[in-house]
């Protein structure tokens, strides 16, 4: 791979070969500018080549080519301002100031001959730790090729608590256990993982022989996030695992940069892919509204001098739609003027960032926005009582399943719908603070309970909502009724320390993609719900009856 070092050297040379021809495009604007002094879009484009050149060139090593565009600039903005013609000393000083700028590159300061300040690379990822927990030989070799083959490194252990005290010298990535250990079920292993700091956030695949449906059942009730039997198909246990490792880790943040100026664009987006970012370029501001909705940035960084538009005025357009709310908008310009700091903010916009800007500079504040956006979406989309699912994400999580369902139709997807009983008796006979409790209890039993794959929500007021992907109707009916049993052996505790139980009613409907949208999907799952309220509460039903 390129170094940051060869990539910065290729792009200053592709800089200076540029930067001669648009040096005599200047000139050639500036003759027609003698010759027709009152041409507003000349003069337009003779500001922008200036403006480019005071962006970029410290940043490729030439500080005197940023200050004698920003020199230029300035002046060509004065004389817009005028709204007047440029007089013949304007176009000598202009003049003057290309032939300065041709000279800087003729002869490359010691400046531009030294490297930039390297900006920090991507950080490293260790190989993915996956413990395997089981006292037959094959599944031991069978992971030890996997791990030759996948870079991963694997820890054995034969039993139940040779596999804890290997969880307790370090909590793994992946988690391997049969289902039946010498000492005990593997289940309990598994509840055990799950019990600690981090562990919910291992993958755990589940192994047995002869096994039955309850046995897989059993599986997913106690954490498991996959379940296969021996003699394993290791290649679609590596898929399994390799989905479940990825899904762990966070996607690298997507980064827009609306630039027209090639040279800037190129080494901005060097430094932010060095650090592992993934970054689009929007060189004509046309096309911004298509990138926004396809390219789904985390964060914005944009020019405010572009094309036919000011950079302000996309910011405002951004903030109109509510989608992006939270989206960061940073300006990477010259403006230096406090007025543009105030228009930033007046627009919308989160940060500026002045030009030249350093790679340390620029990094520590993508990082910063990035991580803070990220934050701020994740609690917008969390319940504060249960930590589940608001209603609008759940809904937009049943979207997404069902377009996998539509491209893969053998994937199964089953929707519950949940509801606490007598809810409002609770409420009324201990108090809204009790009654919250509960609905806490409940949602905790299902996060404890439910794989990582599962999705859950709070649909509104005491309803609940779970979409269970590889399972059939039947299969869930009999998951979610394990869960009746647990949640209704649960005690809650009154204010006068009282002691009483409560019970939900669920309702389960599987998802034919070919005939059912999120709306079809929902209704069935909910009429099921209606069914089991019917049928006495403290039960569940399906939608097939």
């Amino acid at each position: 791979m390129e170094t940051w070092e060869d990539t910065i050297a290729e792009l200053r040379t592709d800089y200076v070969h540029d930067s001669l021809e648009r040096a005599a495009e200047m000139e050639r604007q500036l003759d027609h500018l003698e010759r027709t002094p009152g041409d507003g879009p000349a003069l337009e484009r003779l500001l922008r080549a200036f403006h480019g050149f005071a962006g970029s060139g410290t940043t490729y090593g030439f500080p005197e080519v940023t200050a004698l565009g920003q020199e230029g600039e300035r002046s060509c903005a004065s004389v817009k301002k005028r709204e007047a013609s440029p007089a013949a000393i304007d176009l000598q000083g202009w003049r003057t100031l290309v032939g300065r700028l041709r000279a800087a590159f003729a002869v490359p300061s010691p400046a531009a001959r030294a490297q930039p300040a390297a900006a920090p690379g991507p950080p490293g990822v260790d190989a993915p730790d996956i413990l395997v927990v089981d006292d037959d030989t094959a599944i031991f070799e069978g992971a030890a090729r996997l791990a030759v083959q996948e870079g991963m490194t694997v820890r054995c252990a034969s039993s139940g608590a040779e596999g804890l005290q290997a969880i307790d010298e370090r909590m793994p990535d992946g988690l391997v256990v049969g289902t039946r250990l010498p000492d005990g079920p593997g289940y309990d292993l598994v509840e055990r993982l799950r019990s600690r700091a981090g562990g919910d956030l291992a993958a755990v695949l589940m192994v047995a022989s002869g096994a039955t449906f309850l046995d897989k059942v059993d599986a997913i009730t106690c954490g498991a996030d996959g379940y296969f039997q021996k003699p394993l198909d290791w290649m679609a246990v590596q898929r399994r695992l390799q989905h479940l490792l990825e899904r762990n880790r966070a996607e690298p943040a997507r980064i827009l940069y609306v630039e027209d100026d090639p040279h800037q664009a190129a080494f901005v987006r060097t430094v932010l892919r060095s650090a592992g970012y993934e970054v689009a370029i929007c060189p004509e501001p046309k096309g911004f509204e298509a990138l926004l909705t396809s390219f789904r940035p985390d964060l914005i960084l944009m020019d405010i001098v572009l094309p036919g538009i000011m950079g302000y005025d996309l910011a405002r357009f951004v903030r109109q739609d509510e989608r992006y709310a939270t989206l960061p908008i940073v300006f990477l310009t010259t403006e230096a003027r406090m007025d543009a700091r105030v228009e930033t903010a007046r627009a919308g916009g989160d940060g500026h960032l002045e030009k030249p800007v350093t790679p340390a500079l620029l990094l520590s504040d993508v990082a910063t926005r990035v991580e803070r956006a990220r934050y701020l979406k994740t609690l917008l989309n969390r319940d504060g009582l249960t930590g589940l699912l608001t209603h609008t994400a759940f809904l937009e999580r049943a979207r997404v399943a069902l377009a996998q369902a539509r491209r893969d139709p053998t994937r199964l997807m089953v929707w519950v719908s949940i509801d606490l009983d007598h809810f409002k008796e609770v409420n009324d006979r201990y108090g809204h603070p009790i009654g919250d409790r509960v609905l806490a209890a409940l949602s905790a039993l299902l996060r404890r309970r439910l794989r990582q794959a599962d999705t859950i929500g709070r649909y509104g007021g005491e309803e609940l909502a779970v979409i269970v992907e590889g399972l059939g109707e039947a299969e869930a009916v009999r998951l979610v009724a394990r869960l009746l049993v647990e949640f209704a052996s649960t005690e809650h505790h009154g204010a006068d320390h009282q002691n009483f139980g409560a019970t939900f009613s669920a309702g389960v409907a599987a998802l034919d993609p070919e005939t059912m949208d999120v709306d079809g999907w929902r209704k069935a799952a909910g009429d099921a719900l209606h069914a089991a309220k019917t049928a006495g509460r403290n039960c569940v039903r399906s939608a097939r009856g």
